[in-house]
């Protein structure tokens, strides 16, 4: 994953996971302030919410988005 400058979550990063996720069909969704990033409200947050699908099938592909992103 690429690491940003400024030392809190950027859209570029939210594009990056959008896509590794995409790519192991990963059902998610953004919410809190990273959301709002996303959306174009300024902020300066260090964290990002994540609400992944709860089932075991996710969460498998969940594991494996997450390793490719190396988390």
């Amino acid at each position: 994953m690429n690491k940003p400058n400024q030392g809190y979550f950027q859209l570029q990063q939210a594009q990056e996971v959008t896509e590794i996720f995409a790519k192991h069909k990963v059902k998610f969704m953004f919410i809190g302030k990273s959301g709002a990033i996303i959306l174009g409200y300024p902020a300066a947050t260090q964290d990002v919410d994540l609400f992944p699908q709860k089932s075991a099938k996710n969460a498998t592909k969940l594991i494996t988005a997450l390793r490719e992103l190396e988390f």
